[in-house]
């Protein structure tokens, strides 16, 4: 799973830890899933360098809860627990599972709960990356010439 994918995911965990979690498309567009339930899916929006050692990645986010059908009624899932959260935590989160640090737009927050068998959930978030490293091979060893 990608570390935004992640991240998301840990924090609808803390918001809503009862709600099964689906992260792949294909399983969500053929329907194959119980509500109550929950679709996440992250897409790259840029990224770009940040300093010599660091690059910048937005992304946006799109969280769908699907709610639960009893007796022919809809049992609608409060978006309270994941605005208490994003509240709390000043529009940031750090995942739980790969340390991954966001930043949430909270002018992009959007909470569409208009339809009746789900609630959507959509906003920009960015977090920065290290750039990897190359390997280099170290000299350890010095050997020094003396002339007698």
């Amino acid at each position: 799973m990608e570390r935004d994918l992640s991240a998301i995911v840990d924090m609808v965990n803390e918001a809503f830890p009862s709600l099964e979690i689906i992260t792949d498309l294909e399983e969500w567009l053929t329907g194959n899933f119980k509500p109550p339930c929950a679709f996440i899916q992250t897409q790259a929006v840029t990224e770009k360098g940040n300093t010599l050692t660091s690059y910048k990645v937005i992304s946006d986010a799109g969280i769908v809860l699907h709610f639960q059908k009893e007796k022919a009624v809809y049992l609608p899932i409060s978006t309270e627990p994941l605005r208490n959260i994003l509240r709390r935590e000043k529009y940031s989160y750090k995942g739980l599972t790969d340390g991954l640090f966001i930043d949430i737009d909270s002018d992009a927050l959007d909470i569409n709960t208009e339809k009746k068998d789900r609630a959507e959930i959509t906003f920009r978030f960015e977090y920065r990356l290290a750039i990897p490293k190359p390997d280099v091979s170290k000299i350890n060893d010095f050997e020094i010439e003396v002339d007698e």
